[in-house]
């Protein structure tokens, strides 16, 4: 009987644990620590959130053929549940012809606003505009939505233990 109870006394605190499961790494040249989230599957592209004591990088690969040629001019139109909210990124990264997109932010003591939404709001939509003629646009299903708010929150949450 008092286990049963110890168990349930535990069991509010257990609830309440976020799975936040980023992987450790090192960086190779100033041998400091570094967490990513490794590749995460949107539709027709892929996303990986890189942490390190200076940045905080979400590095999206396009996997689509018909946008491959993203310069410092494309922008990602971040659009939030309800409709009502965006924020717009410009490419952090260079010029390339491989589908990367850069959105880079500064890892600080204190959280960027626009990270804050981020990790608040959940994410309906990603809009690639630049030089091609039709925007990208990836679409998140409600599990997706979910799940890059849940990660975001925890990129946030964790981004202060390697400063």
């Amino acid at each position: 009987m008092k286990y049963i109870l110890l168990c349930l006394c535990f069991l509010p605190v257990s609830l309440l644990a976020q799975e936040c499961s980023l992987k450790k790494g090192q960086d190779a040249i100033t041998s400091k620590t570094t967490l990513t989230t490794g590749f995460i599957e949107l539709n027709g592209t892929t996303l990986s959130i890189d942490i390190n004591s200076k940045e905080i990088d979400f590095f999206f690969v396009l996997n689509n053929q018909a946008v491959k040629c993203l310069d410092e001019e494309t922008e990602a139109t971040v659009n939030y549940e309800g409709g009502k909210l965006k924020s717009q990124f410009r490419n952090s990264g260079s010029m390339n012809c491989d589908g990367i997109f850069h959105i880079i932010f500064k890892n600080s003591a204190y959280t960027n606003s626009y990270l804050q939404k981020m990790a608040a709001k959940k994410i309906v939509s990603i809009q690639l505009t630049g030089s091609s003629p039709k925007p990208f646009i990836i679409s998140l299903t409600a599990a997706q939505q979910q799940m890059l708010l849940d990660t975001i929150s925890c990129v946030v949450k964790e981004s202060k233990t390697v400063l």
